[in-house]
């Protein structure tokens, strides 16, 4: 049986090769995306950043917003450079012991950029299907409205990238983490844009 199931499996993949080579390789790629702020929306949030002398409230997320040029060197290999943004919004109101404000609200404003030199390697390359796994490494600028910036390296790993289209338009689904810390008490990021989409064109 496992027999039978290993010469499926491996006759689908070569026939699925078979097909990739009849279609011309695209080497040039962008992509513009979108992914989630799971760890941000769980560290910034309006229960969880009670002080005892300022009130924070009216939180804001942009999510990752991500535009990224890719370079195809075959069907398996390409290399690309990705800049990844977003903003983290909340106004902070000084308060008495009893929680009462004590002056007018301030408007905080945070933003991430990140500039990632990425890989990405193909394990399956069809017309219309190609699945991917990759790595990008690179370095994050955090800054906010306070005139406040500070520097630290970001990684980000696919575990598994799904690509669906056929000719120059395409979409894309990516699981995996990004991540920057400078050390424990300086995390920017960990676990975050789990999950991502994205719009891609080719030529």
């Amino acid at each position: 049986m496992k027999r039978v199931f290993l010469s499926l499996l491996l006759g689908t993949a070569l026939l699925c090769q078979a097909a990739a080579q009849n279609t011309p390789l695209r080497h040039h790629e962008w992509r513009l995306g979108w992914g989630d702020m799971l760890f941000e929306t769980l560290a910034f949030h309006q229960e969880g950043s009670r002080q005892y002398n300022t009130h924070n409230s009216d939180f804001g997320y942009t999510g990752h917003i991500f535009l990224e040029y890719r370079y195809h060197l075959n069907r398996v290999v390409s290399l690309g450079i990705q800049t990844d943004f977003e903003g983290i919004f909340w106004n902070e109101t000084p308060v008495d012991m009893y929680r009462q404000p004590t002056g007018p609200s301030v408007p905080i404003r945070n933003y991430d950029l990140s500039i990632l030199p990425t890989v990405r390697l193909n394990c399956l390359n069809t017309d219309w299907v190609r699945l991917y796994g990759g790595f990008a490494a690179g370095l994050l600028m955090a800054f906010d409205n306070a005139k406040n910036m500070e520097l630290a390296p970001a990684f980000n790993i696919t575990v598994l990238g799904v690509q669906v289209g056929k000719g120059p338009w395409s979409g894309s689904l990516e699981l995996g983490p990004m991540i920057s810390l400078r050390n424990a008490n300086a995390i920017y990021m960990f676990g975050s844009r789990l999950i991502s989409v994205s719009v891609n064109y080719s030529w």
